[in-house]
């Protein structure tokens, strides 16, 4: 079975799963899947979407030992019902994360290698910013989307109101594994202003970045 890599960070712990099987496949590798799979196919069309929806059960799973209940804020944030952890979750083409905590609340984010994302370069590099290969601009959205699901705060413009700054990655489609870190500003537009450190990995099938933030 597919479960491609374990997350260790200093605050927290996840992992990555590739999906490779049919939604029946992976259902039953849970517990009471018929379950998931009923809840699966009656919420969501996409075949796709079902795929990811398991494989974030099976993660959980597969990484604590028991079924948890995940649970979704008005704004999307997931979150388990019982409150023994922190959660963040992410998903891309081919594979899906998460990413837990004790302590302190998640932001984890996977992106797929594309060079599509250089259309939008002008959408999320800002002026302070320097990205200028595939893997840099990535990184530079997926940080910005880590971040973004730990402020759990409507109107952010990634451009404007989330800045990177110290990141040296020498991926490339021919050395793509890397790892490192950096910092990711924010200044929101209610005047709160902080830093995340972000992780992040790469390969030559995706990017991951995650970041922590203390709780209270």
């Amino acid at each position: 079975m597919p479960f491609f890599r374990k997350i260790e960070g200093d605050k927290g712990w996840g992992g990555i799963w590739r999906i490779t099987e049919t939604v029946e496949d992976l259902c039953g590798m849970l517990p009471r899947g018929d379950v998931y799979r009923a809840h699966a196919y009656r919420r969501f069309m996409a075949e796709r979407r079902r795929l990811e929806y398991v494989s974030v059960r099976i993660l959980v799973y597969q990484l604590l030992g028991e079924e948890k209940q995940i649970c979704y804020t008005p704004t999307g944030h997931p979150y388990f019902a019982d409150g023994s952890l922190q959660l963040s979750i992410s998903h891309t083409s081919g594979y899906a994360s998460v990413l837990f905590s004790k302590d302190h609340e998640t932001g984890v984010d996977i992106e797929a290698f594309s060079e599509r994302i250089l259309r939008l370069k002008d959408r999320l590099i800002g002026p302070e910013e320097h990205a200028e290969s595939v893997y840099d601009i990535l990184l530079h959205w997926s940080a910005k989307e880590a971040a973004f699901k730990i402020l759990d705060q409507e109107g952010i413009d990634f451009r404007q109101n989330l800045t990177v700054s110290g990141l040296a990655c020498v991926a490339s489609r021919e050395h793509a594994e890397a790892a490192g870190d950096f910092r990711l500003a924010y200044h929101l537009s209610d005047g709160k202003t902080g830093v995340f450190p972000i992780h992040y990995e790469t390969t030559s099938d995706f990017v991951l970045t995650y970041a922590f933030r203390k709780l209270g």
